[in-house]
């Protein structure tokens, strides 16, 4: 299988289960512009090679393979355009395409050098969320939430987003960079009551390993 055309599936199935629900063939056939039959062999053959999980008539949803593939790749993709549209002043529709193209290409060494120029952006373009590199977690200082005392304030910076896509549901949630957060209190079995945007959560030890912060200054 060609690289490009396997990073273009699973970065379009990536896209489609954001929500939490499978990717139909029609849906990724759309995306694509290629004929569903084509779509069903190309999930078949990347089953095989274990980048997702493919039900016949259920639709396909990417394994920790994939994912961290998936990722990757749409990572470089905002990366790029984030570059293209406030670094060199091309437009949106052309700066999509061009990134669709470029991403293929550059490697991760590049990739993080792109980032560490670039600010390390939380967001891109569209104003979706770029999901966040070892490149920023090393420049923030970033530490986990859970590294935080009852009553201490900190500022959002990296929200992981992993193969169950628990990060994107965070972040649905409100859990996004520069969002300030409380812990208002530990809770039975390592979990913790924080307190975002004006409502108090409970999120288990497991997510909140997941959200990165910098503690805030008195």
């Amino acid at each position: 299988m060609k690289k490009n055309v396997v990073e273009e599936y699973l970065e379009t199935i990536l896209y489609l289960t954001r929500d939490g629900k499978k990717a139909k063939t029609k849906d990724i056939a759309d995306i694509l512009k290629i004929k569903p039959p084509s779509v069903t062999e190309m999930l078949l053959k990347l089953q095989e090679e274990g980048y997702v999980d493919y039900e016949p008539y259920s639709g396909a949803s990417l394994t920790e393979k994939g994912m961290e593939k998936g990722i990757n790749i749409a990572r470089k993709h905002q990366l790029l355009e984030k570059f293209l549209v406030d670094n060199l002043g091309v437009d949106a529709d052309r700066a999509h395409r061009e990134a669709c193209e470029m991403e293929h290409a550059i490697s991760d060494a590049t990739t993080e050098k792109l980032c560490e120029y670039l600010g390390h952006p939380r967001f891109c373009p569209d104003e979706n969320p770029i999901t966040m590199g070892e490149c920023c977690e090393k420049d923030n200082g970033s530490i986990p939430l859970t590294d935080l005392k009852e009553g201490e304030m900190a500022v959002i910076k990296v929200v992981r987003i992993d193969e169950n896509n628990i990060g994107q549901h965070l972040m649905s949630l409100g859990f996004l960079p520069d969002v300030s957060i409380c812990i208002r209190k530990r809770i039975p079995a390592n979990g913790l009551l924080v307190r975002i945007k004006g409502t108090e959560i409970a999120i288990g030890r497991d997510i909140a390993e997941k959200i990165f912060v910098i503690k805030a200054t008195a």
